[in-house]
């Protein structure tokens, strides 16, 4: 457990360190970037253009600019928010 803690703590400081490097708005913008790049490896995908890798890329691409966004917003409300979401999911996976 005091791994992840640690990993969340370096991923935290990483993130602060971009976000200062390069800014807020940039970092808003590569955000949308990074999910347009998903977009299209999947829809590649999809078609058979493209493999996995290519996804995995891209996911990993746009899981790193959450993790940033989700430092900026604010981990708690985060948290709380999705876990929220997943119990509405659980609970509309009942019906089917």
């Amino acid at each position: 457990m005091g791994e992840k803690t640690n990993n969340m703590q370096d991923e935290n400081e990483l993130f602060k360190k971009a976000i200062d490097a390069y800014g807020i708005e940039p970092q808003f913008n590569m955000v949308f970037e990074e999910c347009g790049e998903l977009i299209n490896a999947l829809a590649k995908f999809i078609r058979g253009r493209n493999d996995k890798s290519e996804v995995i890329t891209e996911l990993a691409d746009v899981s790193i600019m959450i993790g940033q966004m989700v430092y900026l917003f604010g981990y708690d409300d985060f948290i709380k928010e999705r876990d929220a979401k997943l119990e509405r999911l659980k609970e509309r996976l009942k019906e089917h």
